[in-house]
């Protein structure tokens, strides 16, 4: 009886014991670090100007592609190769996107050392002739870049002006309040000294504003002019060529031959 009196005793403290241990603390959830996030394409500015026409007035529209193109993974997940990623959906497969800068010209073409990608994440490397080149695009970047730099240079001569007009105002308003309190010494000629100064000061609070305002439309037209250029690619000061390009062809050097087409005025 003592023995089972024990092993009873023994039991409820055990129980009492697991019920007065603190819980374990529960973890929070860890994510998923397996889980593969799938990128789109952020290719803005090959993506552009789809409706193309070409010299028997046909228009090609390259918003299919367009759409393909941005739903595409930006970055490749293995070690495929170009002709394993080929997607039977792609439409417009004559057409690539063509990056580069332009290695010489002449009165309708290019002479482009390019990357040639069939899909955002696969591509080649190659000289090229390019077609109906982006000559407008090309010669509005260095257009809004000198007037970038100019307006920089404005707004810094505006900027010095105000500094300038406002110290002038203060220093004749200083003059002007000294020249009154000698008007009440009754100083013989302060009191038109004072009103030169007033007058000085006036002119120099206005040009100073003419200055601030100036410096403030200048702004504005600078924040449009970053906005016109920011949306023409670039690198490094240089105009960049990102667009897409159909394969037509190669010329009597065997150099590919890709052509734009003209920009439809309707293009977006």
């Amino acid at each position: 009886m003592k023995t089972t009196g024990l092993i009873i005793l023994l039991f409820a403290a055990i129980c009492i014991s697991a019920q007065t241990k603190p819980a374990h603390p529960r973890q929070a959830a860890t994510p998923d670090t397996t889980t593969t996030v799938t990128e789109t394409n952020q290719t803005d500015f090959c993506c552009r100007h789809p409706l193309r026409v070409f010299g028997n007035n046909t228009t090609v529209n390259l918003t299919p592609l367009f759409k393909w193109w941005t739903h595409q993974p930006a970055e490749k997940t293995g070690t495929s190769t170009a002709s394993e990623t080929k997607d039977s959906s792609r439409p417009l497969v004559k057409w690539q996107r063509i990056t580069g800068t332009k290695g010489g010209s002449d009165e309708y073409a290019w002479i482009v050392d390019a990357a040639i990608y069939t899909s955002p994440t696969d591509h080649s490397n190659a000289r090229i002739v390019l077609k109906n080149p982006p000559t407008t695009e090309e010669q509005a970047y260095y257009t809004l870049k000198a007037q970038l730099a100019q307006l920089e240079q404005q707004i810094t001569n505006a900027q010095s002006a105000y500094q300038a007009d406002l110290a002038a105002a203060k220093k004749a308003e200083t003059r002007a309040q000294t020249d009154k309190s000698h008007v009440k010494n009754r100083r013989a000629g302060a009191n038109s000294v004072a009103n030169v100064a007033a007058q000085a000061a006036k002119q120099d609070n206005a040009a100073a504003t003419t200055a601030l305002n100036l410096q403030k439309q200048l702004e504005q037209q600078l924040t449009v002019t970053e906005k016109q250029l920011a949306a023409i690619p670039a690198e490094n000061g240089r105009y960049h060529i990102d667009w897409f390009a159909m394969e037509v062809g190669h010329d009597k050097k065997g150099l590919p031959i890709y052509d734009i087409g003209v920009v439809d005025p309707r293009s977006p």
